[in-house]
């Protein structure tokens, strides 16, 4: 495994400043600790400033059936784009405010065959509650295989689900 491939696995690397750097790391390594990501065997390695990246290793069981059955399907990718563009969008609060995926768009150009892929989402612009978010799944050898854009909506706070 190459140096690049170690840090993203493992986080290694991720940015970090003098001004709230392991706040960040702190917020979306908690993110990594979830059963969203750990069962998908997802890991966010950065998520900052409106941008944010997943370093995912496919598994035979998140390929299909499709041309060969080598590729990764696209209901695995459109997950981890999901989780890549919220990573994005909450990283503008540090994960401090409660958010939704309103829209997510996903175009599949090639094949994800060749692992591992690399998911990358930024921040295109917004306000208060609303953002718009692109981003792109790349294999190994830098090839996109898919795109992605996307729409949050960011709450002040929680709401409380109505009592059954």
């Amino acid at each position: 495994m190459s140096e690049n491939e170690t840090r993203a696995k493992t986080g290694a690397g991720a940015s970090e400043d003098e001004t709230g750097g392991e706040e960040r790391r702190a917020f979306f390594e908690y993110w990594n600790q979830l059963d969203m990501l750990s069962w998908m065997g997802a890991r966010i390695t950065e998520s900052s400033d409106g941008h944010a990246t997943v370093y995912f290793e496919p598994g035979k069981h998140h390929r299909g059936a499709g041309v060969g059955g080598r590729a990764v399907t696209g209901a695995v990718q459109a997950y981890v784009f999901d989780i890549v563009t919220g990573a994005a969008v909450a990283s503008l609060a540090h994960g401090t405010k409660p958010q939704v995926t309103v829209k997510l768009d996903v175009t599949f150009e090639h094949p994800a065959y060749d692992d591992p892929l690399t998911f990358e989402a930024r921040v295109l612009s917004g306000g208060r509650q609303i953002f718009f978010v692109d981003g792109e799944c790349r294999d190994r050898n830098g090839h996109v295989c898919s795109r992605v854009h996307a729409i949050y909506r960011r709450f002040d706070r929680r709401i409380t689900p109505p009592e059954e």
